[in-house]
């Protein structure tokens, strides 16, 4: 009877040590988890985010794709300048706007003629680019478009998590305790948000590509229409000193050109006529 309270008394402590075993194995597990850099986890779980958020926007952009839609628009008209005014006042109604614009003028280029960057709305572009083609003659005109949905949902998956992985630096920088881990959050967290500011950037700029068409146009005279005929006797007699001035200022640049060779060819002939004096002295 002893002994076998002896044995279970034996059983007892062996299944407590036991016990006491793991519940400390599991403790000193939690402790490690719990000990691990907040930074890692938080890495470990932007991943997982991330991957899900491209999954998602991968699915939506197959319905609604992003585009960026580019093209060039050539058209000969009678007056340049006023239909590249004409061309902007449009673009501006129709919700767009102008990001340059060059005019020439004849003394400028030799002939008139302007050049536009518009950017129109993409939901309005073709009855915008209707109204600006009755302006003139259209001589050329291509409309190309890019996808790039694959590059806005990786944007939009980076910028979610840098935004989490953002939120959790700042509550881990709250409860920061040793100046080491100050430092190294603020590190993390300064990094983090030159990353998503970059980030942010170039999802604008691509949203505002997608969103508005850009179009070059060109604007040019058709040939022999800037010549007219003179008005009158003083619209005559003016043409008539124009080209006196235009002749004058052409011969002037001839005899620029022609000098340095003048000069040349008067050192050859010195020389050959040194030469000749010479000969004859001998002779």
């Amino acid at each position: 009877m002893t002994t076998f309270v002896r044995l279970g008394a034996l059983a007892v402590m062996t299944a407590l040590c036991l016990s006491g075993c793991s519940t400390t194995i599991d403790s000193v597990s939690e402790d490690m988890a719990l000990s691990m850099p907040a930074m890692d986890v938080a890495e470990s779980s932007a991943v997982d985010m991330e991957m899900g958020m491209r999954e998602e926007s991968a699915a939506v952009s197959a319905t609604e794709p992003d585009v960026i839609t580019t093209g060039y628009l050539s058209l000969t008209v009678d007056t340049p300048s006023e239909s590249a005014t004409t061309i902007e006042n449009l673009v501006v109604s129709a919700g767009g706007r102008i990001a340059s614009r060059s005019d020439y003028t004849p003394v400028d280029y030799g002939t008139p003629s302007s050049y536009l960057e518009a950017r129109i709305p993409v939901d309005v572009l073709e009855p915008t680019l209707t109204q600006i083609k009755a302006l003139g003659t259209v001589q050329e005109i291509s409309v190309n478009s890019y996808d790039v949905s694959l590059q806005k949902v990786d944007l939009d998956a980076r910028i979610t998590v840098l935004e989490a992985a953002r939120e959790r630096l700042t509550q881990l920088l709250a409860t920061a305790e040793s100046t080491s881990d100050l430092i190294s959050i603020e590190t993390a967290l300064a990094d983090r948000q030159a990353e998503l500011d970059s980030l942010q950037s170039q999802r604008d700029y691509l949203s505002d590509q997608t969103l508005f068409a850009t179009i070059n146009i060109s604007l040019t005279t058709p040939e022999g229409a800037i010549t007219t005929e003179p008005d009158g006797f003083l619209d005559g007699l003016i043409r008539g000193l124009e080209s006196i001035v235009a002749f004058a200022l052409g011969t002037l640049v001839w005899m620029g050109i022609l000098l340095p060779w003048l000069g040349i060819v008067a050192v050859v002939i010195a020389i050959v006529m040194v030469i000749r004096v010479v000969r004859r002295r001998k002779a």
